[in-house]
């Protein structure tokens, strides 16, 4: 199944790169052969210029051969004006070709230029250009137009030197011109939808042959790849995946194999607390560090299992009643001897107004619990870590602030990272595991809610654990949210713990 996911999405991602090349490849394609008909057909249009312009020249040359008639000054008609433009329509006439001459000022209609000619002849005029070209849509059909410039030369001023306004040989009055003017230019129009036609089937030949080519390179990757690469990645993922498992569940053995002894080291102890005398502070403080560190490495325990159960996908939230006072006084009980051992205040405190909740209670208590010996154990003897909760916003809000070591600002972003434990400081020699935030975070986010941290190196932290619990108390399930602790109220300690909190984080 994995390998047909992978094979799938390689595909995929095959075909869309494949279409990506063709659409670049298609673009170019298309702007090579448009600049590839644009020189093909200047080439020839300057061509046919050239001939016709040759055609023109030797009738210029042998016009006084051609107009002796029957004696000097006789003249036969015969001028390279009119051979030119002869020779232009006859081909023109045999071929889907357009040849003819055009001017501004045109001494018959038919030299008369339509609006892309005279848009050359303005462009001559102003100097600097020779010819112009484009291509056009003329009646249905694709074409080429060109244009190119015809200037006096000192054949030409017979008919249109000086004297402007005498009459010519011809006929017709002089213009006055001078040697280099600009007389008309020759306009050629070429068909090119045969050109157009041709250079569509190349390309369409070329994207069926690109088509080929490119399914034959990709059904041989997707072969190639499926056998020598992601065979062996599937295989070995698979069993890393197997050797993973076996881990996790032996972890989740062994976590629980050493629960159950130290859960029962933790029952005698307090046995012994209740039943023996106390017959010497020695034994009584014996008896309290067993206690103590029982409690720190059952702590240990519990995380070790959470992240095991949370790697493993296995970890369900309970849907049960939660009673914020209890979930103090459990605490309390759990992180008290631990606070009195390091010689650290331990407030605990709850809204007055704080409803029945629906949600998991141990998650709850273990996310209040990390927190609260993450602040112990960098809070200095003398220092204090208080506990406020209570609903704000429509939310159960669990606030834990110390007035430990802090947190420098550059590490406030990785604090929350799994194996991530700050190190020594002045304040503590102890390090940590580095799951208890990480465990923090995720239980929060499971349960759709979040953790952030406010710290100032010296001053100490206050993490903030925002939960949107539904509420179970029937007067305030109908609001559908907590309701916020009046100011004027503040908030009331716990049944039998001394302080309060003001639910605040204060720097």
């Amino acid at each position: 199944m994995e390998r047909r996911r992978l094979a799938k999405r390689f595909f995929l991602l095959a075909l869309g790169v494949s279409v990506a090349v063709l659409v670049v490849y298609l673009a170019w394609s298309y702007h090579t052969k448009g600049v590839e008909n644009e020189r093909r057909a200047l080439a020839e249009a300057r061509v046919l210029s050239a001939e016709i312009g040759a055609a023109w020249e030797y009738i210029d040359s042998v016009q006084i051969l051609m107009n002796r008639g029957n004696g000097e000054g006789n003249f036969a008609g015969v001028y390279c004006a009119v051979a030119a433009k002869s020779i232009a329509e006859s081909f023109s006439d045999d071929s889907e070709y357009s040849i003819r001459y055009v001017r501004e000022d045109p001494r018959n209609l038919d030299d008369v230029p339509d609006a892309f000619e005279s848009r050359a002849l303005e462009r001559f005029e102003q100097g600097g250009v020779e010819e112009c070209y484009g291509f056009e849509r003329q009646d249905d059909r694709s074409v080429f137009r060109y244009v190119a410039l015809l200037d006096i030369e000192e054949g030409c001023l017979s008919c249109h030197g000086d004297p402007a306004g005498e009459k010519d040989v011809t006929g017709y009055a002089k213009e006055g011109m001078a040697v280099g003017d600009v007389a008309g230019a020759v306009s050629i129009v070429m068909p090119m939808d045969a050109i157009f036609a041709e250079a569509r089937d190349d390309m369409l030949g070329a994207i069926v042959f690109f088509c080929v080519l490119m399914g034959a390179v990709t059904v041989i990757l997707v072969l190639g790849l499926r056998a020598w690469v992601t065979a062996p990645i599937i295989d070995e993922n698979e069993k890393l995946r197997r050797e993973s498992e076996d881990q996790s569940n032996f972890l989740t053995i062994i976590t629980h194999e050493l629960k159950t002894p130290l859960s029962s080291i933790l029952a005698f102890t307090e046995l012994w607390k209740e039943r023996v005398p106390d017959d010497s502070a020695e034994s009584r403080e014996l008896v309290d560090e067993v206690e103590t560190n029982g409690r720190v490495l059952l702590d240990m325990i519990d995380n070790v299992l959470d992240t095991a159960k949370l790697e493993a996908g296995t970890k369900a939230l309970a849907s049960g009643e939660l009673d914020a006072f209890d979930l103090a006084a459990q605490v309390r009980a759990t992180m008290g001897p631990l606070a009195r051992k390091k010689g650290v205040a331990l407030t605990l405190s709850v809204g007055s107004d704080t409803p029945l909740l629906l949600g998991d209670e141990e998650v709850i208590r273990r996310i209040v619990v990390n927190l609260v010996n993450n602040a112990l154990r960098f809070t200095p003897a003398g220092g204090s870590v208080s506990v406020a909760m209570g609903c704000e916003r429509g939310r159960f809000t669990i606030r834990v602030e110390d007035t430990g070591a802090g947190i420098p600002s550059d590490q406030l972003e990785h604090i929350f990272d799994r194996f991530v434990s700050a190190p020594h400081s002045e304040t503590t020699s102890e390090g940590g595991t580095g799951l208890g935030l990480s465990i923090v975070s995720t239980f929060a986010s499971l349960m759709g809610g979040q953790v952030s941290v406010e710290s100032e190196v010296g001053r100490g932290s206050c993490f903030i654990v925002e939960l949107p619990l539904p509420v179970l108390d029937d007067e305030l399930e109908e609001e559908g949210r907590c309701e916020e602790v009046a100011a004027e109220q503040g908030a009331v300690g716990c049944e039998g713990h001394e302080g309060a909190a003001d639910g605040g984080c204060s720097r």
